[in-house]
């Protein structure tokens, strides 16, 4: 049980003087930072003083670089979407094998995007378009602190919840070890070398150096930092697991395991007493007992709890469990341990597909990215649970966690949320993508370690239902990949037997190529090829599928094979949300009308895609663009067309943007043309404009200001998606759906006036008050009228006084580069975003923005401890 941030200071020196143990003490505040490397920091003597005060989670590749301009003067981003020309003409690419041509930097010219400006910057980036041109490099953290005086037999532990990425600890000047996964947990034993009476200093060096992540990964200790105190006798790290043996309404059954680790010098007897409750606090089960362990030796707990009519959880009802777990030695509590569970059963099978407590879920899932747009790769919790919660809002019920385990916390709301979760494990193995420093170093001799933390830690979050192994694996089906995927099949089955092992398999692995490499899998899985799963589902009657990427413009040949082959057991889209870095998967390029069609194109993850046309957004632009919601959590286009094929609604909307004539809009796979919700054009236009209508209706039909200009029956071969052609006059556009002659959905369009005032909203008015919180509040450029005016990019000035403080402000724009720290940004599509992090726990946050020539606005967020 964690607490707060704002608390834990008071509640850790009060805890730590007692006798009883004290697990998940929140160790994030009072830390300092220097960027760049510092020679002898970890010695305790060293002069810290100049260096920066902070509180974790902490990222330093999102904060301004040093010596950068806040904003890029002199130059304004774009608002069209597509990129206006061809790559560079010696824009790299993925490799001679891989002949993608990547994201890139043009020459500098007059009154262009500056090379560097808040944290961009292109020339000192470690693997450019991949992190989104931010910068790793070295960063060190130091803390001080005192404890009360420690009592007999007693262990304590400093905790990582996860750091980017090598990272090395001392205490006082004794180095601890060094991590090398920068999204798996990992712990050290303070207790041989504090001073236990005095102060005491813990030293973090963490490096991010070189192609370290083809996404935004951000570079720091990004995630919690906490502090047990127990006694000798103890549960280690990770060292719970429950698994559901049988349940229905009438009763369940769960094993629970508990390992006991005696750090002591002598064979001692323990006593335990394991207690569940459901969610209301109530005492559901229980269970006592006693054994021996031997010194520096691990025992094991089985116990059989029995539950009468149990709470069950489920996407629809997520009903959670805590087991309490009591050691006691020599007649003293050692350790109280704290596990949450979920009871239910989950199968999978050709005829019923996926099964949670024997009901059928087609997944609608959504790769998710860990990173929280402006704010970076911060786990703050609030921007954790906000994730999920945009996921659920966009009619999501299920997240990969793509390439790499999430932050416990992420899954906690996973399973408070009835999210169902395929949690990942790598993105690459021996063979390396672009991932050069990590994969060649590292992976052969930590991937054991690091599947068997990533499986322990995550083993009894109700809301996991799959193991993947991998993402796109290069060696997949070589005899070397067959034989790791069978050593980590046999890892995973060391510590988990309940859940089903899969990985992402690239298409043109289907068939009789892959079957090697399917052997080792419960459900197979292809990224991008619906008609791979159709195909092998004849083909291997008795395998079960999902499509682990897939693309927002194959929503509608997805969901008809879905409903057609119960064995195809749903989609993870590629992505929920857009992210930072691999710039331009989800982008657009203009094109000549009368330049001849490309001749590069090459079958490659089973996709017939160009490889011209794969990241066709260059620099300025550091957003992948992919997500069917934008960087500030907005829903985009796509998921509106979602919406319609999953039956959420009947009728969208959208009209395209005008492209510069004699020339087209080309789209990556990934990509989306750029529609708005709009009717505000150039009177000057001679152009018909292109209106995008996405429809589950018969029949649709146009109105321009009350006469009918257009209509179209709509059949399968449209796929719930069609345009017309209609002039540009200002006023309304209507679009009107009709199903059996009868009206069934419509939907407006109208010319706003320009922009005249601005309009703050909140998402909540009422935060906690506390670091973990954040309040998120949008800026609406509006009309005189209050309408927003959709394609509005005017320049805007946040201001955070009171009880909060302005922790990040920006646009969901691609190409908005900029400091995301001083207030200061351009709205995108007639919004932008400030959040705000509670700094005093109560009280109230004002906030205000400013625009010249525009009326401004402002509000209070409440504060609430």
């Amino acid at each position: 049980m964690a607490l707060s941030i704002a608390a834990s200071t008071a509640a850790t020196a009060k805890a730590l003087g007692k006798a009883e143990p004290m697990r998940d003490m929140l160790f994030d505040s009072d830390w300092r930072f220097h960027l760049g490397d510092a020679a002898d920091a970890h010695l305790p003597q060293f002069d810290d003083a100049a260096w920066r005060k902070l509180s974790l989670p902490h990222d330093w590749s999102i904060e301004d670089r040093p010596g950068a301009p806040k904003q890029a003067e002199g130059w304004v981003p774009p608002v069209a979407m597509w990129n206006p020309g061809p790559h560079p003409k010696d824009a790299p690419v993925v490799s001679p094998e891989v002949p993608i041509v990547m994201a890139s930097v043009h020459p500098t010219v007059p009154g262009g995007p500056p090379r560097k400006v808040g944290p961009f910057d292109v020339d000192q980036t470690g693997f450019g378009w991949g992190m989104g041109w931010t910068v790793g490099g070295v960063g060190w953290y130091r803390k001080h602190f005192t404890l009360a005086p420690l009592i007999a037999n007693e262990k304590v532990e400093i905790r990582f919840d996860g750091a980017y990425l090598i990272t090395e600890v001392w205490i006082n000047g004794v180095k601890l070890g060094r991590n090398i996964n920068g999204y798996m947990g990992f712990a050290f034993d303070l207790t041989p070398h504090l001073n236990a009476n005095g102060l005491n200093i813990i030293a973090v060096r963490v490096a991010n150096e070189g192609e370290t992540a083809r996404w935004y990964s951000g570079s720091g200790l990004f995630r919690h930092v906490w502090l047990n105190r127990t006694g000798n006798v103890r549960v280690p790290l990770y060292g719970v697991s429950t698994t559901t043996l049988d349940a229905d309404a009438q009763s369940a059954r769960v094993a629970i395991g508990v390992e006991v680790e005696n750090a002591g010098a002598a064979t001692t007897s323990v006593e335990y007493r394991i207690i569940a409750r459901n969610a209301r606090g109530k005492t559901v089960a229980s269970t006592t007992g006693s054994l021996t362990v031997d010194a520096a030796k691990t025992a094991r707990i089985t116990a059989d709890l029995a539950f009468s009519r149990p709470a069950l959880w489920s996407p629809q009802s997520p009903a959670l469990h805590t087991a309490e777990i009591e050691l006691r030695s020599n007649g003293m509590v050692t350790d109280r341990y704290f596990q949450r569970f979920g009871i239910r059963t989950i199968t999978v099978s050709p005829k019923l597909g996926l099964q949670i407590n024997g009901k059928t879920h087609q997944l609608q899932g959504a790769c998710l990215h860990h990173d929280h747009g402006i704010l970076g790769a911060v786990a703050i919790d609030r921007a954790e649970r906000r994730k999920v919660e945009l996921a659920k809002a966009h009619g999501f019920n299920a997240i990969r966690c793509s390439h790499n385990p999430p932050t416990p916390y992420f899954l906690d709301v996973c399973d408070e949320m009835g999210m169902i979760v395929m949690d990942e494990a790598y993105d690459a193995w021996e063979e390396p993508k672009l991932m050069k420093q990590y994969t060649d170093r590292f992976f052969k001799e930590h991937w054991r370690i690091d599947l068997a933390n990533m499986i322990r830690r995550d083993r009894n979050h109700a809301s996991i239902a799959f193991w993947s192994i991998g993402n796109e694996i290069h060696e997949a089906i070589s005899p070397r990949g067959v034989e790791i995927a069978t050593m980590m099949r046999a890892v995973i089955r060391e510590h988990d037997a309940s859940r089903f092992i899969t990985q992402a398999i690239t298409a043109s692995y289907s068939g009789k190529k892959g079957e090697a490499a399917r052997a080792q899998l419960d459900v197979t899985s292809y990224n991008y090829s619906f008609n791979a799963v159709m195909k092998d589902s004849k083909d291997y009657p008795d395998l079960t599928f999902t499509t682990t990427e897939t693309h927002s413009y194959d929503a509608w040949d997805i969901k008809q094979r879905m409903d057609q082959n119960p064995a195809y057991m749903g989609e993870f889209l590629w992505t929920g949300q857009d992210y930072i870095g691999e710039v331009g998967s989800g982008s657009s390029r203009l094109r000549s009308n009368t330049k001849p069609p490309e001749e590069e194109k090459k079958i490659i993850f089973g996709m017939d895609v160009s490889m011209l046309n794969f990241y066709v957004w260059d620099y300025p632009a550091y957003q992948s663009g992919s997500g069917e919601v934008d960087l500030l959590g907005q829903k985009k286009p796509p998921s509106h067309y979602r919406d319609v094929v999953w039956g959420r609604t009947k009728l969208a909307l959208f009209v395209q943007r005008p492209v510069p004539e004699g020339y087209h809009e080309e789209q990556t796979a990934w990509g989306w043309p750029d529609v708005l919700e709009s009717w505000n054009w150039d009177e000057a236009n001679t152009q018909p404009m292109v209106v995008h209508i996405y429809s589950s209706a018969q029949e649709v039909a146009l109105l321009l200001n009350g006469a009918e200009v257009a209509r179209k029956a709509l059949t399968d071969v449209d796929k719930m998606k069609t345009t017309l052609n209609v002039p540009y006059k200002p006023g309304t556009l209507v679009a009107v759906a009709y199903a059996g002659g009868k009206e069934v959905a419509r939907k407006t369009l109208e010319t706003v006036g320009a922009p005249a005032k601005l309009r703050l909203r909140a998402e909540r008015k009422v935060i906690k008050g506390d670091a973990s919180d954040l309040g998120y509040v949008f800026a609406e450029v509006t009309d005189a009228q209050g309408r927003i005016v959709p394609d509005a990019a005017v320049p805007l000035v946040f201001e955070v006084a009171g009880a909060g403080a302005l922790r990040a402000a920006g646009s969901a724009n691609p190409y908005g580069i900029e400091s995301f720290q001083d207030g200061r940004t351009r709205s995108y599509h007639g919004t932008a975003m400030a959040i705000v992090q509670p700094v005093k726990r109560r009280g109230d946050a004002i906030v205000r923005v400013s625009s010249p020539g525009l009326a401004g606005s402002a509000l209070t967020i409440q504060m609430k401890g």
